[in-house]
């Protein structure tokens, strides 16, 4: 399962980057919110980093925390202390087991908490 989480994350960093040469740029950065302070080179690198983050989400984390209204994926908002939580795999026991270092890496996870911090919100 590792090999095969690796393999997407390889792929998506090289479709990240063919991304962000074309005009579908602007298509992935309205995704995110990032600090208007933000410089743009590292608003990129955050881009990629998010991307890696959002398919990792899809394969870890989505099957039991999306919801579907009218058809359309809802990804919830957590919050920092939600996303703290997980990062320290103390959320509940559920998720120590699911979400254990065998399964979810710790750079696997930082990537899902980069992608969960700077996705657009829900309104």
């Amino acid at each position: 399962m590792k090999l095969i989480v690796t393999i997407f994350i390889l792929l998506s960093g090289i479709y990240s980057l063919q991304v962000f040469a074309t005009d579908k740029k602007d298509k992935t950065a309205e995704l995110y919110e990032f600090p208007d302070a933000m410089a743009q080179p590292v608003r990129n690198q955050f881009m990629v980093l998010c991307e890696k983050g959002r398919i990792l989400y899809d394969i870890s984390c989505g099957k039991c925390h999306n919801t579907k209204v009218n058809g359309k994926t809802i990804i919830p908002d957590f919050t920092i202390e939600q996303l703290g939580a997980y990062s320290i795999r103390v959320a509940n026991q559920k998720h120590e087991m699911n979400v254990s270092e065998e399964n979810v890496s710790a750079e696997e996870l930082a990537l899902i908490t980069t992608y969960l911090t700077y996705k657009k919100k829900n309104h």
